[in-house]
């Protein structure tokens, strides 16, 4: 066999051919590298790789692949990727026009929240860190969706937010012909707020848990808005609606709920009813007796309505604004 050598007159210095031959002892590796990331998306200058794409549906994927009908599965994972890719493509759209706007969030605001959300909960950094998990997220994953969230917020104030305005003729159409209709005989229109306590939540014990649900209903009381309060601390189900849970007749409720709300107007709160998991309080928004149906006044739900009518003109013109976005934009899907 011959050796390799080197000769001063070799126009190929050795340093080259050993390099020469690395890149080829893993050019197989490499090439396999590209094949598993390539780009799936270009949005304007930026790009969306395969990786980022099984990043972000990874939990979706594992469970389309462990509950999904084998006959189903394939089609299943297309769809699910289709959509995922939609998110992405959207939220880049949503980071570039921040970037335009000179909209930023420091890497202090994001530990700041992050630490707040995880003590709000009553978790150690490492509890949190496995909260997430079961959600498929890391740490680092989770401070980049508050990242994105936090963008998202502050450039919808900017082009969204400043242009809805609800008057008071709006507000006074939506409480005459929708708010608090009631089809129950005997019905209660209802608003929820909860403190649950244990571990899990955000007060550790029944005490916290109590203190927790006496400040908020002193902030209803001071005149805040029970709809916003709810929504943003509030630990039932009913906070993605405001505390909002519908029409009761009074037989439907429990005995402590049936108490608190004798005698209650409506617009009133409830006393703190312990429910044996939480503390809860209630606004009556409207109540039916026969054919009356008795409303909360005006005055003292005009900020809820507001709130309710932003909401939703929001919503509205946000679905508009994205259609714009990507309508404007150079967007090559790869998939």
């Amino acid at each position: 066999m011959k050796k390799l050598t080197y000769s001063h007159s070799s126009p190929y210095p050795m340093v080259y051919i050993l390099r020469f031959l690395v890149f080829l002892l893993f050019f197989p590796v490499l090439a396999q590298a590209e094949v598993i990331d390539r780009v799936v998306a270009v949005v304007n200058d930026d790009l969306i790789t395969l990786s980022e794409l099984n990043s972000e549906g990874a939990l979706h994927f594992e469970k389309i692949r462990e509950q999904a009908p084998p006959e189903e599965r394939s089609l299943a994972l297309t769809a699910a990727r289709k959509e995922i890719l939609a998110n992405l493509i959207e939220r880049k759209l949503i980071a570039q026009r921040a970037a335009e706007h000179g909209i930023t969030v420091s890497d202090e605001e994001i530990e700041m929240n992050y630490f707040r959300i995880m003590e709000q909960n009553n978790f150690s950094e490492e509890q949190f860190a496995a909260e997430l998990a079961k959600s498929g997220l890391s740490p680092q994953m989770y401070k980049d969706n508050l990242r994105n969230q936090i963008t998202q917020q502050r450039l919808l104030g900017v082009e969204i937010r400043s242009k809805v305005v609800i008057t008071n003729e709006q507000i006074e159409e939506y409480y005459n012909t929708k708010y608090g209709q009631i089809n129950k005989e005997d019905g209660l229109h209802i608003l929820q707020i909860g403190c649950l306590w244990g571990r899990g939540s955000k007060a550790a014990s029944k005490e916290e848990a109590l203190m927790r649900t006496q400040q908020l209903r002193g902030m209803v009381m001071a005149g805040e808005n029970f709809k916003e309060i709810a929504r943003s601390y509030s630990d039932l189900p009913s906070a993605t609606d405001g505390g909002d849970i519908g029409v009761f007749a009074r037989d439907e409720l429990s005995r402590p709920m049936q108490e608190g709300f004798d005698g209650l107007r409506a617009g009133e709160v409830t006393p703190i009813i312990d429910s044996g998991d939480s503390f809860q309080f209630f606004k009556l928004l409207s109540s039916k007796s026969g054919n009356v149906i008795t409303q909360a006044p005006l005055q003292t739900v005009r900020e809820e309505i507001r709130a309710l009518l932003q909401e939703q003109e929001l919503k509205e013109k946000f679905d508009k604004w994205v259609i714009q976005l990507r309508e404007d934009a150079y967007i090559k899907e790869q998939l």
